[in-house]
């Protein structure tokens, strides 16, 4: 993985993490999220949709985005795991947490009727991080395989 998508990853993993521990400690002491008046945040936090198994759903995103940065900043401290794993499992750890932030946006839209700004933050941050991944998975496999990865994507 090249130095700038890595950087931008890890960036973006960090805003990750302070939102979704923004979020889990909103849910921790039971506060009002701060939502400059877009959205209902309140509505969002304390819907049944909030929980997965008994477990905060913000809970789990930090865990998740820590779990991701881990990987991210730990992975090239071993270069042939890494090599074989690193990028792949970047992606694929994006990839889910994608499909999951967009089923809590749709049930948010269409169960729900409301939105929290916040969750949807959450969600650009996990398209930026899947689109740069993929991005780096696919141009470093063509790469590899002769192709200068040019017209990749």
């Amino acid at each position: 993985m090249n130095i700038p998508a890595r950087k931008g990853l890890l960036t973006l993993n960090l805003i990750g993490i302070a939102i979704a521990g923004y979020l889990s400690w909103v849910k921790l002491t039971n506060t009002e999220a701060v939502c400059g008046g877009v959205g209902n945040c309140h509505a969002v936090q304390n819907s049944e949709f909030s929980y997965l198994l008994g477990i905060p759903v913000a809970y789990l995103g930090l865990i998740w985005y820590v779990g991701l940065f881990l990987v991210q900043w730990l992975g090239p401290r071993w270069p042939s795991l890494w090599r074989d794993w690193g990028e792949l499992t970047v992606f694929t750890l994006s990839f889910v947490g994608l499909l999951f932030s967009m089923y809590l946006t749709y049930t948010e839209l269409f169960i729900i009727h409301a939105i929290c700004p916040w969750c949807v933050a959450s969600l650009g941050i996990l398209i930026l991080m899947t689109y740069v991944s993929g991005r780096v998975l696919l141009t470093d496999h063509a790469i590899e395989d002769g192709d200068q990865g040019d017209e990749i994507l």
